[in-house]
């Protein structure tokens, strides 16, 4: 099962939503999860992917005060981290991964990353 939840979600290129938790801290830093992911117009909420594979899928994003990152993908027991920084160019929030940027969207609250 396992294997196939895996095999899915690396085959899928996906818009990914998360949400902050906690108060409203003044710009992106702070921790998100996983709300929702899109693959070609089907979005389902993390509560309908989980069901569908009968196990929790989390996804947790901390952008920490000192401009770094760590993404954790709880999907499997293992899990997978990683890690990088960020920055702020404009309007734009940029998260950087061994040289390679990412930009995504911020609005102030939610960060929509295209995977």
């Amino acid at each position: 099962m396992k294997k196939r939840v895996l095999t899915f979600l690396m085959a899928l290129a996906m818009i990914v939503s998360l949400a902050a938790c906690g108060g409203g801290s003044k710009g992106p830093a702070g921790t998100y999860k996983l709300t929702s992911m899109n693959s070609g117009g089907l979005e389902m909420s993390v509560e309908e992917i989980s069901a569908l594979f009968g196990m929790d899928i989390e996804m947790t994003l901390q952008l920490k005060d000192d401009n770094s990152f760590t993404l954790d993908m709880g999907i499997l027991s293992e899990g997978e981290n990683t890690s990088g920084t960020w920055k702020m160019d404009g309007d734009s929030l940029i998260l950087s991964v061994d040289g390679e940027e990412l930009p995504v969207t911020y609005d102030g609250k939610t960060i929509v990353m295209d995977m």
